[in-house]
């Protein structure tokens, strides 16, 4: 270890505990740290003595904390930055995934459409530097990482603190240059320092230009011709290379990477408008040729005069600026499936895996409204029905010898055998009860049980059909997941009723008894080659090591992935082989949509994230909402005027936000040491969010009424012999809680009208979820406002009509309750407005907004998967995660 690190070491004890290097490269060494504050992983970045000596120690980190400022879900954030004797280091998230250099190493070219949705996450990140007066200046594929297959920019400091130092000439001396040549556009290359944003997106043409034909548009072998190329010519036609490539989006390429930049897109928001416009460029193409660029009409000549005596003039020192990303042999793959996904089978399992890990089972949509059980061996090109399976058939489990696989009906509730080659099937015996929890014995015999809101217990059926209850009524909330090789212990999950998770234990199959594995919340897990592979509430895939034969965890577990769909009922779309081989169905990110009473929809942001819980402000300019990005779950504002989105809050949990009645402040919720905590922060404010309360006793962050002096919230068990409750929090939020709507039933989705007089609420009260209205005073009696079940109530801006949802799955719809308060309490009619079956729910609260005009309905809308990704050696990578290599650029 040198002095400095040393040195750093020592002075960061109290904050961050350094534990090895990561990579360096030109400018800068990584190295992995563990963040003792706030108990995470966090890389740290060293600049090479030799840069932070030219540059300046204190100028960089006055330039450095421009980019602490920018806050975009495609941008990794700035967590800290400062110097010890001159060491210069800055801290930001550790990222779980890859960079797109190493997928482009695995896979030279990119499917279009992934290409094409990376270069506009990119764009959507430049854009908004570009409106900070950011520019970026080292846009390449090391510096763009891929967090659940989501672009996230790196890097925006170094290049902006070195261009803006007194000492930017003598970076030839430390052997380092800014940019790279292969993205560098002209007039960088040219030597000149007084860039503008279309630097940038020159630089995202030539990456975008990479990842459709596998190779960058200029190469060379030096750094000399490279730059040469950049000066004299023009990249090939895309749509030459590669059939599939669409016209406008070659044309796109073209126009970004103009040699002139009065002659690229003005914008980066212009750039990613033109690539999802398919006539992008139509009425410039030449005939049987490709289309001409956007602005684009001098030629490369007006530069070629120059282009000599600037490449002399460019060539200021480069040098490689580390070596390239070592081949590592393929761990994940892709495997697209345009049809999967539907609200036709939205609440079913859609894939499994035979046992030698060489073939998918999965369930997609014919585009008929029926659904068809598909194989798909790894090794082929394209999938095919599997003959004589019944439509609609679904939960597809193959047995351990991988000849046959068992499905069932949802309508009929009937379920049937399969040969693994289609044909003719076979109904389970009469008594069994569908399910979609089911494992095979090695012998042939299967197991099921009920779902994890059924209670049904758990059947055998042995190979001659014949049907035993072999715990009798033992075990009614027991989950089977998988028979352990040696057949005498299954993995199951033990849930309570209505809950979707549970504890992960070992059922003796003999004995019955159960002994714990993991006390936390898991849906699902399977065993393979020495590892349990689970998944955690909302989608988190993880594995860690597991000893068969002594039958107990050895290791700390690894995230092996997020975002892995669980279909909104707890089932994890994920498969497992014997062979260490992982299937999971990604979650396609999410769209915040705005839709009128018609059904008629727009997009209220252009780019997908796992969106939850929208509210419009008072005066209907802004909207909170809260999603997953790289550095945690936080609160985000989104100014619907304006279009751009800003953090609101910094706690890595912030959730369920609410506006405060001023449209200044806002309170939400958060997770503190493993209770539910609510805080309140004022927009924009330097100052620390204010903790209200923090109790085990809590479920939501609340509902202020009036100035704010009191909230409507969620809690649990509220008073003796009741369930989930509808309390208020008095104080201004921080207590006491006291019991508003209580009872040994469940009650929940709390909506307070404009005016404060009525409480509009859900619960199971009649064996079924129903909306109520009472008096918020509790003075009058609740009146029933749904009729075949109801959830997610949401009051319109007069008080005179109650939204909710009508039920869920294939029959949801948002229902206009028409309510009268005077003189007595009623609802004198209820119409269905539109459906809702593409819509995300929410529990304890409602996942959806009115505006204040009454006009426009915010919804989260989840969009149909488009692949099944495959996870392969899987020992490996458990290996490679435990080790603590997050990729960094």
């Amino acid at each position: 270890m040198s002095q400095s690190l040393e040195r750093l070491t020592a002075a960061l004890a109290d904050r961050y505990r350094i534990e090895r290097e990561l990579g360096a490269g030109g400018m800068a060494t990584v190295y992995l740290a563990e963040d003792l504050k706030h108990k995470r992983q966090v890389a740290i970045k060293v600049l090479r003595p030799e840069l932070a000596a030219v540059i300046g120690a204190e100028r960089f980190l006055a330039e450095i904390t421009t980019t602490a400022n920018l806050q975009h879900p495609h941008i990794l954030p700035l967590h800290d930055s400062g110097q010890v004797d001159g060491t210069v280091f800055y801290v930001m998230p550790l990222v779980e995934g890859e960079s797109l250099r190493d997928r482009l190493v695995r896979e030279k070219q990119l499917p279009v459409t992934d290409a094409v949705r990376i270069a506009s996450e990119v764009a959507s990140a430049l854009d908004y530097a570009h409106r900070h007066d950011v520019i970026h200046r080292d846009i390449k594929p090391e510096n763009i990482l891929l967090h659940d297959d989501r672009a996230l920019v790196a890097d925006f400091g170094i290049a902006l603190a070195a261009t803006k130092s007194d000492s930017g000439s003598r970076m030839t001396e430390t052997g380092m240059s800014l940019g790279t040549p292969t993205y560098m556009s002209p007039e960088q290359a040219m030597g000149e320092r007084d860039l503008d944003a279309r630097t940038d997106i020159y630089a995202l043409g030539c990456v975008l230009y990479e990842m459709l034909a596998g190779e960058p548009p200029f190469t060379g072998p030096t750094a000399q011709a490279i730059v040469a190329r950049v000066m004299t010519e023009h990249p090939r036609s895309l749509t030459d290379q590669r059939r599939t490539i669409p016209p406008h989006v070659d044309a796109v390429v073209q126009t970004a990477m103009a040699k002139l930049p009065a002659d690229r897109f003005a914008t980066a928001r212009e750039m990613t408008a033109a690539l999802g416009n398919p006539a992008f460029g139509r009425d410039r193409a030449g005939a049987g040729g490709a289309a001409l660029p956007f602005r684009q009409n001098r030629p490369a000549l007006v530069l070629g005069a120059v282009a000599l005596v600037a490449v002399a003039v460019a060539l200021w020192g480069w040098l490689p600026t580390g070596p390239t990303p070592p081949s590592q042999p393929p761990s994940r793959l892709a495997v697209p499936v345009p049809s999967l996904g539907g609200s036709a089978i939205a609440l079913q399992r859609q894939i499994a895996i035979t046992p030698d890990g060489r073939t998918l089972l999965y369930v997609a949509d014919n585009g008929l409204g029926e659904t068809v059980t598909m194989q798909r061996p790894l090794d082929a090109i394209a999938a095919v029905p599997v003959p004589g399976v019944l439509p609609f058939l679904g939960n597809p489990v193959i047995a351990t010898d991988g000849r046959e696989f068992v499905g069932g009906l949802g309508a009929t509730q009937q379920m049937y055998r399969y040969s693994i080659a289609g044909g003719m099937p076979k109904p389970l015996p009469a008594g069994v009860a569908f399910t979609s929890y089911m494992a095979w014995g090695e012998d042939g015999s299967l197991w099921l049980s009920g779902s994890n809101t059924t209670d049904q217990g758990i059947s055998r059926i042995d190979r001659a059909g014949t049907v035993t209850r072999p715990f009798g009524s033992r075990h009614s909330s027991v989950v089977i997941n998988q028979i352990l090789p040696g057949g005498r212990k299954a993995l199951v999950v033990l849930t309570q009723q209505g809950l979707l998770a549970g504890a992960l234990q070992l059922l003796d199959l003999q004995s019955g008894e159960l002994t714990m594995l993991l006390d936390r919340q898991i849906l699902e897990a399977r065993y393979t080659v020495g590892h349990l592979v689970y998944v955690e509430p909302p989608g988190s895939l993880m594995a860690v090591p597991f000893n068969l034969s002594a039958q107990r965890i050895e290791g700390e577990p690894a995230v092996l992935a997020t975002g892995v769909s669980t279909t909104g009922t707890g089932l994890a779309q994920m498969a497992v082989a014997d062979n260490g081989t992982v299937a999971y169905v990604p979650e396609e990110p999410r769209s915040l949509v705005l839709i009128d009473r018609a059904g008629s929809s727009r997009l209220a942001f252009p780019e997908g994230r796992n969106f939850h819980s929208p509210r419009f402000s008072p005066d209907g300019r802004r909207m909170l909402t809260d999603f997953n990005t790289a550095d945690g779950r936080d609160v985000w504002v989104l100014d619907l005027v304006n279009g751009g989105m800003t953090r609101a809050t910094s706690s890595r949990d912030g959730h369920d936000a609410n506006w405060m009645p001023d449209g200044r402040s806002i309170v939400y919720s958060s997770v503190v040491n493993g209770l539910l905590g609510v805080f309140r922060t004022r927009l924009g404010s330097a100052e620390p969010p204010e903790s209200l309360m923090v109790s085990s006793t809590l479920g939501y962050s609340g509902i202020p009424l009036g100035t704010g002096d009191s909230m409507v919230t969620v809690g649990n068990s509220l008073q003796p012999g009741s369930g989930g409750d509808i309390g208020m929090l008095q104080n201004g939020g921080r207590g006491p809680l006291e019991p508003l709507v209580a009872s040994r039933f469940d009650e929940g989705y709390p909506a307070v009208s404009s005016d404060g007089r009525w409480l509009a609420y859900v619960s199971n009260l009649s064996g079924q979820n129903q909306v109520y209205i009472r008096p918020l005073n509790g003075d009058g009696e609740q009146v029933q406002v749904s009729l075949e079940g109801g959830t997610e109530p949401v009051w319109g801006p007069d008080g005179r009509e109650l939204f909710y949802l009508s039920s869920v799955g294939a029959a949801a719809s948002l229902m206009a309750a028409t309510v009268q308060t005077s003189p007595t309490l009623a609802v004198t009619a209820r119409r269905t407005l539109f459906p809702v079956t593409d819509i995300a729910t929410a529990t304890p609260h409602s996942n959806y907004d009115i505006s204040p005009d009454g006009r426009t309905f915010a919804m989260v809308r989840f969009n149909p998967a488009t692949r099944i990704m495959i996870i392969q050696n899987l020992p490996a990578l458990v290996r490679r995660l435990s080790g603590g290599q997050g990729t960094q650029p």
